[in-house]
């Protein structure tokens, strides 16, 4: 379905994705969507693939490095809240009420405000 040189840029997109995930905590929306629409897929195919990689692959690896430094009480309430953000954000995109026009602007704004954020926190 996809030529040799998709294959090839999709590993390396998943490789700096989990490679960024794993050393700042931040890959898969941050860096592997954007990637993943630059090389031709879709918003939908893109968000998609990363649903389904940080559905187990990408977590469990780094669950067990990290594994001494997991709070328990705060990690349930962000997993709870995050089921129901994915739930609720997913609903909205499949079902239209967001278009992807707005999709694009809201992952552009989020990165914008993100950059200048950690620019001027921690940049020195």
């Amino acid at each position: 379905m996809f030529s040799l040189v998709h294959q090839m840029a999709f590993f390396v997109i998943g490789s700096v994705a989990g490679i960024s995930m794993g050393t700042i905590g931040m890959g898969a929306g941050l860096i592997a969507v954007p990637l993943l629409i630059h090389s031709g897929l879709t918003v939908h195919q893109s968000i998609s693939v990363i649903m389904l990689m940080q559905l187990l692959p990408q977590s469990l690896p780094g669950v067990y490095n990290y594994r001494e430094h997991i709070l328990l009480e705060p990690s349930v309430l962000v997993i709870v809240g995050s089921i129901f953000g994915i739930w609720l954000g997913s609903h909205l995109v499949v079902n239209n009420y967001l278009k992807e026009a707005h999709i694009y602007r809201i992952i552009t704004i989020f990165l914008f405000i993100s950059s200048i954020y950690f620019y001027y926190k921690h940049w020195d």
